[in-house]
């Protein structure tokens, strides 16, 4: 049976005299969207806006109301309810999508357009693709088989693999092929067989809407164990896996891939040791973990094929310390004054973009501190976090007094400025990076 594709397209012009605020409402609903019809002369309908005149149907050749039309047909028919009908004048050709739209405008010259309608033609001698399915080497050890055969469309080819030894079955596997007119063949099947009996059917769509699809005959094959010879000679799968992040943090998510292969049987089985002495677990091709402490980590993968041969791949993963981020905003340490006889009178000491929660201390040591430490913790106000200031120290300090100042939050990487007062030269200043822990101050990473 040949099938053709039609696609319509409605329009209609508004009648002098009318006035009409918004386009014409016009609809296709007969034939539907995607529907197959034996007549090669169709007849179509709708509903348009009763007093927006003319309507007119548009048939284009094609899937979209853009290619060639090949007929216009229009109509100012409407029924007291709004339908309209139409029908082309010559026969479609077989075998051919197209694509119909109908149109309505209105005395303010607006347009209304239907959606657009895709439809074939079949008629009673449109016949089902020619497949044939060739027969497999039976019995035989290989779990994953290709096929191959013959189909006379270029749609692609479909084998679906059922248990036992008739097509009615359940599907337990199937392979797929590209479609060529002539012969083809498939990739392997997916997924691997174990060992029985099972029955293959090939199947083809048919080039166009509406054509039967195509079946083969069934063929009835056996997947049996490979003799020991056989196994010895065929050898283990290789077993490999890599992970990322390539060094990765204490805590922090590791995703462990196996990359392992085998030449002549499907890896059926998967299993990880995340320990040198540890049990395997099964496992799919990636597992995600984390390790708790830095330092060498051995892990293990073993993966096994389909003849029960396996191998074991060791890796060590180095895991590091998590790297603590620098504090963002990073803080800034103003300090002011001017130099007196007996040392500095400090008329500024603030920090600058605090981040929320950060804990700031300012600690003094030498004779003549005001005090000997103060601390705040930044808050967040309604114009974001203000300046934190410490007055108690915008005073005159002797020389030998230091102060340091310590910016910190847990778990980043805080502000150290050190201000020494001293006798005969200007004040020395030192900034620094903050451990995490908030104690120590250390060199400030570069990045």
């Amino acid at each position: 049976m040949r099938v053709a594709v039609v696609s319509l397209v409605a329009i209609v012009a508004g009648p002098v005299g009318a006035a009409i605020a918004a386009p014409p409402s016009v609809t296709i609903e007969s034939p539907l969207n995607g529907s197959v019809h034996e007549n090669q002369t169709p007849s179509f309908s709708g509903h348009a806006a009763l007093l927006g005149g003319e309507v007119t149907l548009k048939i284009y050749r094609g899937t979209s109301a853009t290619g060639p039309v090949i007929q216009e047909l229009s109509t100012l028919l409407l029924s007291p309810y709004g339908t309209w009908s139409l029908g082309p004048t010559e026969p479609l050709e077989i075998g051919i999508y197209y694509t119909a739209q109908a149109a309505q405008t209105n005395l303010a010259s607006e347009t209304g357009t239907s959606s657009p309608v895709i439809f074939a033609v079949a008629t009673a001698q449109s016949v089902a693709p020619t497949v044939t399915l060739d027969s497999l080497t039976s019995p035989s050890s290989n779990t994953r088989p290709s096929f191959t055969g013959t189909a006379s469309a270029l749609t692609p080819v479909t084998v679906q693999i059922h248990a036992g030894v008739t097509a009615r079955g359940t599907v337990v596997s199937a392979a797929t092929a590209t479609g060529s007119g002539a012969r083809w063949i498939s990739v392997d099947a997916s997924p691997a067989l174990s060992i029985g009996q099972y029955t293959a059917v090939a199947t083809q769509a048919g080039s166009l809407l509406g054509h039967p699809i195509g079946r083969s005959e069934p063929v009835t094959f056996t997947v049996s164990s490979p003799t020991p010879g056989a196994v010895a000679s065929i050898g283990p799968p290789v077993g490999s896996f890599t992970w990322f992040p390539s060094v990765p943090q204490t805590g922090a998510s590791v995703s462990l891939v196996s990359t392992s292969t085998d030449a002549v049987s499907p890896i059926v089985g998967i299993a990880w040791a995340l320990m040198s002495n540890g049990s395997f677990q099964d496992g799919g091709p990636v597992l995600t973990t984390s390790f708790s402490t830095p330092g060498a980590h051995v892990v293990r993968l073993r993966v096994t094929n389909a003849y029960g041969l396996s191998s074991v791949a060791t890796e060590t993963i180095k895991v590091i310390g998590r790297v603590a981020s620098l504090m963002q905003p990073f803080p800034v340490v103003r300090i002011a004054g001017t130099e007196t006889a007996s040392g500095v009178k400090l008329r500024l000491l603030t920090v600058q973009q605090v981040p929320v929660g950060a804990r700031i201390t300012v600690r003094c040591r030498g004779r003549g501190c005001p005090i000997k430490s103060e601390r705040r913790v930044a808050v967040f106000k309604r114009r974001g976090v203000a300046p934190v200031e410490f007055r108690r120290f915008e005073r005159s300090l002797r020389f030998g007094v230091t102060l340091e100042i310590l910016v910190a939050k847990p778990g980043e990487i805080g502000k150290y400025t050190r201000f020494a007062i001293r006798r005969g030269k200007l004040p020395a200043r030192v900034d620094m990076c903050l451990d995490p822990a908030g104690v120590k101050p250390l060199v400030c990473p570069s990045s």
